[in-house]
């Protein structure tokens, strides 16, 4: 085997366990994401190309408008020269002046109106296009993910379906996969947030120095609260993820084994199960969530600290006049002294970088629960398949000879070996019975030739040569099996028919449904083969949903058919008359039947005994039964005594009437 059973079932670690949440990780997860990103570069280029000039150009905007709005239209004072150019005001009336006029006033405002509306016509058709074409690539990129995490489970082998609930493969597919679009965007959305603190603390500097301290101390303090409530957070979304987990695994179970719980009257108790699964998940969020908000509380609490001292200290100084640090710098603006502007400005860039130290603390809590879902899901996809195709790899040319198993042993687990050294060979038209108690390994074994699982030791041949040495979508396209489960999908009758062949023809569909005597009944339904089938086929009988299995496995007219129990449920005239049609079809073909009915084994030409995973005999019905003490031959007899025993019960009015009382 390629790898181990181990190495193909990665799962995260405990519950609560991982690295701590260092931004390096999280850049490292978003990093593995690149891969997805495989077409869109030069969007996201054009994206960013777009985007950061207009967050850029934002600041020095609000800064000249908060200028115009409070020193100029509401204290008269003259407008700069470079405001008197963008307005398209005349220097003369606006510039040169000691004083505003109330008319120069009502031109400055009609000026200011129609900036606002051609910068808001400008503006908004950009903003939202940026938003939605970013939209876009965020689900490309999840969209990418999830498709190849469907194909890394589909391609593990059975060994490690059989160790993993179904529920927890569809929540880490449908769920945990969606944070890679989560977490990309909480990467880029910080962006404006972190360009806008750091280019405010440069605008705060040259206004006041003293401001600058007030927000490097709010930034300090927001790195040390988001450190250690990120730890926190992140072990409580882990808890939370892995309940909701369990508690999808739960409603999966129960809707599969819908019947059962019907048939057994247990509704109560399933509910009660799903009850406790809910609460458990109920709980775990809830105090996951719980830890956010206290997170978000403490974050608006300390950051709005800063500013209100700023407010206290810029009053004294915007009363005294003083002149900014930077007043020769920023005379353009208008700013030169503290004023009323300055002030207002000042307070306006204070509360915006509290704001976005705030939204970042705010979206550093929430990417907790992206990473520790995009860890999840990259678990699935660093699965590596246990049964995988070999570098050298042919296409599977076809079955001349025969299927041989030589020596081949095989195990779920180390401790409990399922096949032993088992050595059997079936020869192109015949077809081979394999017979034995429930747990024999009977379907294993086919499992085996279909390369569910690659063997342990031994090997498999077709024709001599290895089938690992052929592609896997070879090999399996040129083997059909009729499953003992019988599952139908809620399509048409000719759509399950042909489920594995969509593009064969009518004629060919009614050919197949012919060689499993389908035929016959599937034109007594009310729209023939067009008939759709309820959930799993339900409309139909158990009997006449195994017909259809094998109508299926037909279609594919493949060298090597496997039948699983494929007359279980039919009738003894049907069913001598489906194995008359498959032997006859068979012919060239190497036919596996797995089946406990005497009527039909004695149909195979050729039966293999097996028992605790060991073939113990093998050969003709004819040979095998004159084999005194054989094992096939008192399987055969305890079979028909079994038989002879039935109607003598069904004789007995005190074995019906202690039947009747069960």
């Amino acid at each position: 085997m390629s790898e181990s059973a181990g190495t193909a079932t990665q799962t995260p670690g405990p519950s609560g366990q991982g690295d701590p949440p260092k931004l390096g990780n999280i850049i490292k997860l978003a990093f593995r994401t690149l891969p997805y990103l495989r077409g869109t570069w030069r969007d996201i280029l054009r994206l960013a190309a777009v985007a950061l000039p207009f967050i850029l150009l934002a600041i020095p905007v609000t800064m000249l408008s908060t200028d115009l709005v409070v020193n100029r239209l509401l204290r008269g004072e003259p407008v700069t020269s470079i405001e008197a150019t963008l307005l398209m005001l005349d220097p003369a009336q606006f510039v040169d002046v000691e004083k505003l006029t109330v008319e120069s006033r009502q031109i400055l405002r009609g000026r200011m109106v129609l900036f606002a509306v051609v910068s808001t016509v400008i503006g908004t058709p950009i903003f939202l296009g940026v938003v939605f074409y970013f939209l876009r690539l965020i689900q490309r990129i999840n969209q990418s993910l999830r498709m190849h995490m469907m194909a890394q489970v589909q391609a593990m082998s059975m060994r490690h379906h059989a160790s993993t609930r179904v529920g927890e493969s569809i929540y880490h597919a449908y769920q945990d996969s969606s944070m890679v679009a989560n977490l990309m965007f909480m990467l880029i959305r910080p962006i404006p947030s972190m360009i806008r603190a750091v280019w405010l603390v440069f605008f705060v500097y040259l206004l006041d120095w003293q401001l600058t301290a007030m927000l490097g101390a709010l930034y300090v303090l927001a790195f040390l609260l988001a450190r250690w409530f990120g730890a926190r957070l992140r072990v409580e979304f882990r808890k939370a993820r892995e309940a909701n987990t369990r508690l999808t695994a739960r409603i999966q179970e129960t809707m599969a084994g819908i019947k059962v719980v019907k048939a057994f009257g247990i509704e109560a108790e399933e509910q009660g199960h799903f009850d406790r699964h809910s609460r458990d998940a109920f709980h775990s969020a809830y105090r996951a969530r719980s830890l956010l908000a206290a997170y978000g509380i403490v974050s608006f609490i300390f950051s709005a600290i800063p500013p209100l001292a700023a407010a206290c200290y810029l009053a004294v100084y915007a009363n005294e006049g003083r002149e900014l640090v930077a007043g020769a710098a920023l005379a353009f603006t208008g700013f030169a002294v503290w004023n009323l502007g300055a002030y207002s400005y000042a307070m306006g860039r204070m509360n915006s970088a509290a704001g976005a130290v705030r939204g970042l603390m705010g979206m550093w809590g929430v990417t907790q629960d992206m990473t520790v879902g995009m860890e999840r899901a990259f678990s699935q996809v660093d699965l590596k398949p246990e049964v995988q195709n070999a570098d050298d790899a042919v296409a599977f040319p076809g079955l001349q000879d025969e299927v041989t198993f030589e020596n081949v042993s095989f195990a779920y687990q180390p401790e409990r070996p399922v096949l032993q050294n088992v050595e059997l060979a079936a020869k192109a038209g015949t077809i081979t019975a394999l017979v034995g108690p429930t747990g024999s390994g009977k379907s294993t074994l086919v499992s085996l030739l279909l390369r569910l699982f690659d063997p342990d030791e031994g090997r498999i041949r077709v024709d001599g040569k290895d089938i690992r040495g052929f592609t896997l979508e070879s090999l399996r396209d040129n083997i059909s099996i009729a499953l003992q489960e019988n599952l139908l999908f809620g399509t048409s009758i000719r759509e399950n028919i042909r489920y594995a062949v969509p593009e064969a023809s009518d004629e060919t569909v009614r050919d197949a449904a012919r060689v499993a005597c389908a035929d016959e009944y599937i034109m007594e339904q009310p729209e023939g083969y067009d008939t759709p089938l309820g959930e799993r086929g339900t409309k139909l009988s158990t009997g006449q949903r195994q017909r259809l299995s094998i109508a299926r496995a037909v279609i594919k007219d493949t060298p090597v058919l496997i039948l699983d129990e494929p007359t279980a449920s039919l009738d003894a005239d049907t069913e001598l008359r489906v194995l008359q049609n498959l032997s006859e079809w068979g012919k060239g073909r190497a036919i596996f039947i797995i089946t406990h009915r005497l009527s039909t084994i004695r149909q195979a030409d050729h039966i293999v005994y097996l028992r605790d995973g060991k073939v113990e005999e093998q050969g003709s019905h004819d040979a095998l039964m004159v084999r005194e003490g054989g094992a096939y031959r008192r399987f055969v007899e305890l079979e028909e005594g079994s038989r002879e025993e039935q109607p003598a019960a069904a004789a007995s009015p005190a074995l019906g009437a202690v039947g009747g009382a069960k």
